[in-house]
């Protein structure tokens, strides 16, 4: 395939961090390169001659578009592809290119630049279209001392055409690092406020203040500058829609709610596929409490799609991060099975998306649709990153979701020796003889393998299910640097005596024992130390994974109400907890009835008794509900609270007249997780 007769232009200062990146990028398609230097005292001449670059020094000038121009007019082949140091193509192909180059009617092309922009590990990017490839012509330059461009001066040609061209450039200038290591924004402003000294009506320099403060934060100023652009900029300068979506966000975030909603409704009737417009606007009205309208507005977005040809876009937009968003809207509308398709469609369009996972897992894990994951998760398992799948396991463990940790364990990236422990940890739980053979495989990994602190704690959980003091307290000590805090928890589970739970089963409902003490958050003597909120959380997963119910039942006795609030932990344990034994959960509904009765309402909060509720339709119980109770729930607006209120009266009912057929069901799980949503 011959090399597309092209050349490459380029101004550079001190740009050895990239340039090398950026030639590479292009070798095998460009004829020649001309690179302009400005100044450079770093070795970036030398590595552009190491690609055989033609360097042409040049001062500098403080005008952008000079430069360029210099530049353009040392080169030789038909048609010029602009560069920065901070910029590589990808994915070009000689043989695209060669096609693109022999159209006849095209003057230039408009590429796709992805910018990447915060930290770098983010892989959070927006984009425009840019005119940077185009035809050898005298009368095609650049203009603007600053944000330059020359798709201008190819439409002032008779016929100047410029069509798209799906060739991506990617962009690193704009990283919070090479932000601050350059320090662009003050090089920038000063450059723009000196052009708009000479030219103050140009309309191209106070889109690029506008700008400017956009990307400081400085959102009052930026609205201030774009807001009069509105009416000015020219229908067909290719930058009206940005500033539609930058005024409308700008107004938005400096308090002037109603001027946006006015800037939204306009550009709107303009852009209707605008997808970064349509998100942007149903984030407003999602503030304010509006449901429906932003519904509808995210379902246009993602009926339009990727948009990213027509407009300036950002990284998921009218795909992944559209579809995140509409899932939320719908889980709040208490419309959970759309919520998860929208999730699930989310990770469709980026298997790696951690948010819509992190979204989805506890959903499907409290509804009980632990196939949906299995299902998910075994078309993505190459593709889910390490720090993923160390989320979804630990949430697999805490729901007892073992079908679906099998498919987990076998993900090549998870760490080999974290592989046998969890293929053990299933029958660690069970409540049958193979436990103690889980139990021995533990100690035996322990022996074998490389040092795991989890290990420790499985097996402190296991001697709190049998009742083992002695072990407990050997394996607490070798968890005490890494988890100091679990000491507390001993006092709460064992005592000062060392005695504790036993391997019993649990006592039913209405036995002293299961009725809480007078609690101070201490299990007896004055001195117990302080229990803290994350030991309490590590704790009371171990012994759920492990099954040590009675131990879980001492915890949860022992502590006051107020720092052992379930709904605080990872919601995935919720689901553990519907699936314990009987016995376990009839006595975890007395001890939160004792406590709701000593507190007069409902103990812990609104979602601490949909949770209630939830175990107690488990055990086949009708929840109890105090009038205090029942007022909170009414008070806090949150639908959630709303629908279990409902369901409640309509159980309350039914046992009242059980002939009557009344009957439904309600995802009271569910209902917990959104009354978290709502903040309760």
């Amino acid at each position: 395939m011959s090399i597309p007769d092209l050349s490459l232009c380029m101004i550079v200062k001190n740009e050895a961090q990239h340039l090398e990146r950026c030639l590479s990028s292009v070798a095998g398609l460009v004829s020649e390169i001309i690179i302009a230097d400005t100044g450079s005292s770093d070795s970036s001449m030398e590595i552009a001659r190491s690609f055989g670059a033609r360097v042409l020094e040049i001062s500098w000038e403080g005008d952008f578009a000079l430069a360029r121009n210099l530049a353009l007019q040392q080169a030789s082949c038909p048609w010029i592809l602009v560069l920065d140091a901070d910029e590589a193509v990808s994915g070009w192909r000689a043989g695209v290119l060669n096609e693109l180059l022999g159209a006849a009617h095209v003057h230039g092309y408009f590429l796709p630049f992805i910018h990447y922009v915060g930290e770098a590990a983010s892989g959070e990017y927006v984009t425009d279209n840019v005119c940077r490839l185009f035809r050898n012509d005298e009368r095609i330059r650049f203009r603007g001392t600053i944000h330059e461009e020359a798709a201008s001066s190819i439409w002032a040609l008779a016929g100047g055409t410029i069509a798209y061209a799906a060739l991506p450039v990617h962009h690193y200038g704009y990283l919070e690092e090479e932000l601050r290591r350059k320090d662009k924004t003050a090089r920038n402003l000063k450059l723009i406020h000196e052009a708009l000294r000479h030219d103050p009506a140009s309309i191209p320099l106070q889109y690029a203040l506008g700008t400017e403060y956009y990307q400081l934060g400085e959102y009052g100023t930026a609205a201030d500058v774009l807001l009069p652009l509105l009416k000015s900029a020219p229908a067909g300068s290719g930058y009206l829609a940005d500033i539609f979506l930058k005024t409308a966000y700008a107004l938005q975030s400096s308090g002037r709610r109603e001027e946006a909603k006015g800037v939204y409704k306009e550009g709107l009737r303009l852009f209707p596929d605008f997808t970064d417009l349509l998100e942007s606007c149903a984030a407003l009205l999602l503030e304010e409490g509006q449901l429906l309208e932003p519904y509808h507005l995210l379902q246009k977005a993602l009926e339009s799609g990727d948009t990213s040809q027509h407009y300036p876009s950002s990284s998921g937009s009218g795909t992944s991060r559209t579809s995140l968003m509409m899932g939320q809207v719908c889980e709040r509308l208490l419309r959970y099975e759309e919520a998860a398709d929208y999730w699930e469609q989310a990770i469709g369009f980026d298997p790696s998306c951690a948010a819509a996972w992190a979204e989805l897992v506890p959903l499907c894990l409290l509804a009980g649709a632990e196939g949906r994951l299995i299902a998910l998760t075994r078309r993505n398992l190459q593709a889910l990153p390490s720090d993923l799948l160390g989320r979804c396991v630990p949430a697999a463990l805490n729901a007892h979701a073992w079908a679906w940790l099998q498919v987990l364990s076998a993900a090549p990236q998870l760490p080999a020796s974290v592989q046998p422990v969890l293929r053990v940890l299933p029958e660690l739980s069970r409540q049958h003889p193979q436990a103690l053979d889980a139990a021995a495989a533990l100690l035996e990994l322990l022996r074998e393998g490389p040092e795991q602190p989890s290990i420790h704690g499985y097996l402190w959980a296991w001697a709190c299910r049998t009742g083992d003091a002695a072990a407990a307290g050997q394996w607490l000590a070798s968890l005490a640097a890494s988890r100091p805090g679990l000491a507390a928890v001993r006092h709460r589970i064992w005592g000062e005596s060392g005695g504790g739970p036993t391997a019993q089963p649990c006592q039913r409902p209405g036995d002293p024992a299961a009725v809480p003490p007078c609690y101070a958050d201490h299990p007896g003597p004055a001195a117990a130390p302080q229990l803290a909120f994350p030991a309490l959380s590590y704790a009371a997963q171990l012994l759920l994974q492990a099954g040590a119910w009675s131990s879980l039942l001492t915890l949860y006795r022992n502590t006051c109400p107020t720092v052992f609030q379930w709904c605080r932990l990872p919601q995935p344990l919720l689901r553990g907890l519907i699936q314990a034994p009987v016995p376990f959960r009839e006595q975890w509904c007395s001890i939160y009835s004792s406590y709701a009765q000593q507190s007069g309402g409902a103990a812990g909060g609104p979602a601490e008794w949909l949770l209630y509720a939830a175990i107690a339709a488990s055990c086949g119980r009708v929840p109890q509900l105090a009038p205090a109770a029942e007022n909170a729930l009414r008070q806090s607006k949150s639908a959630a609270a709303a629908g279990g209120l409902s369901y409640h009266k309509l159980l309350l009912a039914a046992e009242a007249f059980p002939d009557c057929g009344l009957q439904g069901r309600i995802p009271w799980l569910l209902l917990v997780r959104t009354a978290l949503r709502d903040g309760l």
